[in-house]
């Protein structure tokens, strides 16, 4: 009697495995929802891990975009013309590009972003090691060397971060933003990669307004606003010789406006401070554009990984360029904070800066590019290759 109670115990026991069994295979293989947490917890766009992994491997990655990491937009790949026929010579001629996907960084990286990065490795700047970084001062008629001045000290000694670590850290070279990007697995955006995101993909170019202080994130049609019509920036280049940015300035025609932390007013004399910040304002104080990029256009110039040659464009690959293969600067893209119409007018996305790499700029910061090879986390203990 004992022994046969011990064999129905028995046979029970092994229907539960078997079935539990059938139930997990069935989960392994079924689509499942995404829980709370992981992507912001059953998102419309994408409702299983199937859907995810299709997603994440995809060219055609729907345009409004699906955040897959913290604080980073995936920007869809495709096709676009790069540069402007309307602008200056190394801006042309307007070329085929064709790129993958990719993420960027929803935002610039920020002084508290960076002290991590530091705290971490313990990385000495470029601008410590040289003893200087160049500085634009309220009241100065030029970017000037000051000994003393780096990333915490960003406006010359005695100044401090304390009260911004929001705001995108400055008095990085190139050299330190590479490091960082290394550090936390990622790189600087080619130069190709950081237009297309500016443009949202589009085909349109962008420029940032000072005569806007907010605007719908999307902006506004210049080509219809006859009161947004800028005066010429000047076309004496910014002695590039020093250090600096080369600045040309001038905007291309029907170009959308949008608003962003840009010089507003006749620089040197009058900075209007419509926008309310006369340096670098924090991340995201401005609405995004239609991938949810914020800041791509003013605020502060960002490196990009390219180095920097005017005739480029002539030669370009059309599948994912990446620059040329030397030069002495390395290309930054967006304009800044010191940008105003009758000087410098380069916040626009075809607008191309270019540094030495080793120089530092209280206006000069990134953000960086990741590219779908890293394994992440859509379920509790499931991961998609992307």
């Amino acid at each position: 009697m004992r022994i046969g109670l011990y064999a129905l115990a028995a046979i029970v026991w092994l229907a539960v495995l078997i079935s539990n069994s059938v139930q997990w295979d069935r989960r392994a293989t079924e689509p499942q929802a995404p829980e709370q947490g992981y992507l912001g917890g059953g998102t419309d766009m994408v409702s299983d891990r199937y859907r995810l992994s299709v997603l994440a491997h995809a060219e055609s990655v729907d345009k409004d975009s699906v955040e897959l990491l913290p604080g980073m937009v995936v920007v869809a790949g495709g096709e676009f013309q790069m540069g402007s026929d309307s602008a200056h010579p190394d801006e042309q001629p307007v070329h085929p590009v064709r790129l993958r996907t990719f993420r960027l960084d929803r935002h610039e990286v920020t002084n508290q972003q960076f002290g991590q990065f530091v705290k971490a490795t313990g990385h000495v700047t470029d601008a410590e090691r040289n003893g200087y970084a160049w500085v634009y001062l309220p009241g100065g008629t030029d970017f000037i060397r000051v000994p003393g001045t780096n990333w915490r000290s960003p406006d010359g000694p005695g100044s401090s971060i304390d009260d911004r670590m929001d705001h995108p850290v400055v008095c990085v070279s190139w050299n330190d933003a590479s490091a960082y990007a290394r550090w936390a697995e990622k790189r600087l955006p080619s130069e190709a990669e950081w237009e297309y995101a500016a443009r949202a993909g589009g085909q349109r170019h962008f420029s940032a307004d000072p005569l806007l202080a907010s605007a719908p994130a999307n902006g506004t049609d210049a080509s219809h606003s006859l009161s947004h019509q800028h005066a010429p920036a000047t076309t004496a280049p910014h002695p590039s010789a020093t250090g600096h940015l080369s600045l040309r300035g001038g905007a291309g025609d029907s170009e959308i406006f949008a608003p962003g932390n840009v010089w507003q007013g006749n620089w040197p004399e009058t900075n209007e401070l419509r926008d309310g910040f006369f340096g670098t304002a924090p991340a995201g104080s401005f609405p995004p554009n239609d991938l949810g990029l914020h800041d791509m256009l003013g605020n502060v110039w960002e490196w990009t990984a390219d180095w920097y040659a005017v005739d480029y464009y002539s030669t370009s690959a059309q599948e994912n360029p990446r620059g040329p293969a030397s030069g002495d600067r390395r290309v930054a893209r967006g304009g800044s904070w010191f940008c105003s119409p009758n000087y410098c007018g380069a916040y626009n996305t075809h607008y191309r800066g270019a540094s030495p790499p080793d120089e530092a700029f209280n206006n000069v910061g990134f953000r960086c590019v990741a590219d779908l090879t890293r394994r992440i986390p859509l379920i509790p203990g499931q991961e998609v290759e992307q």
